[in-house]
């Protein structure tokens, strides 16, 4: 089955026509990148999810994510940076090759969280093993890509800040939420896919 392969050349195909948007954020900005990992499930693509430990200074703490994290001196990049974390994280230890592309850059500008450029990578690895968490990660999961953006997945989640009250898109799966900057970065890759009649096939 020619599946895997077809997708990975889709994949390839789709970031040598994007140019992902770039941040420039003012000095004294936190660097950081992310990594959307995507595997071959039993008949489509799968991506990881990872949710967050609980910790009282963390505000992204208890929430959906992708692996990731801030930018340290020893890393060369932030594709460096992405792949370190990711393996600090899950255990998967995965090469630069296998960054298929770039997403855009987000700089969210809010006094509830810190001042930070996040940068999200795309990395594809047919043959994934085991997940293996660190203390940061209190859990993982797969969903298939298509399950981000079936309309019973899409729903929202209102918060109420400092007397304000906002409404959040979010996507659904197994009884976690993903919203903000991780749905922010789910939208672009969907959106970078295009039609999902014209994808190929992923599994096995």
């Amino acid at each position: 089955m020619t599946g895997v392969k077809d997708f990975s050349g889709f994949l390839q195909d789709r970031f040598s026509e994007y140019e992902a948007r770039r941040a420039d954020p003012p000095e004294g900005t936190t660097r950081a990148a992310v990594v959307l990992v995507l595997r071959a499930g039993e008949i489509q693509p799968e991506a990881l999810f990872v949710v967050r430990a609980t910790h009282e200074r963390d505000p992204w703490s208890g929430h959906v994510a992708l692996p990731g994290g801030r930018e340290e001196q020893v890393d060369r990049d932030l594709v460096d940076t992405a792949l370190r974390e990711l393996h600090e994280e899950t255990g998967l230890d995965l090469d630069r090759k296998e960054i298929v592309g770039r997403l855009d850059d987000l700089h969210p500008v809010s006094r509830h969280i810190p001042r930070i450029a996040i940068s999200p990578f795309v990395a594809w690895r047919p043959r994934l093993g085991g997940v293996r968490r660190n203390a940061e990660i209190d859990g993982h999961f797969w969903v298939p890509v298509s399950e981000l953006e079936t309309p019973a997945r899409r729903s929202s989640l209102t918060l109420q800040r400092d007397g304000d009250t906002f409404r959040f898109p979010t996507i659904e799966f197994g009884g976690h939420t993903v919203w903000g900057l991780t749905y922010s970065i789910i939208q672009n890759f969907l959106e970078l896919l295009g039609d999902a009649a014209d994808r190929p096939a992923a599994g096995p």
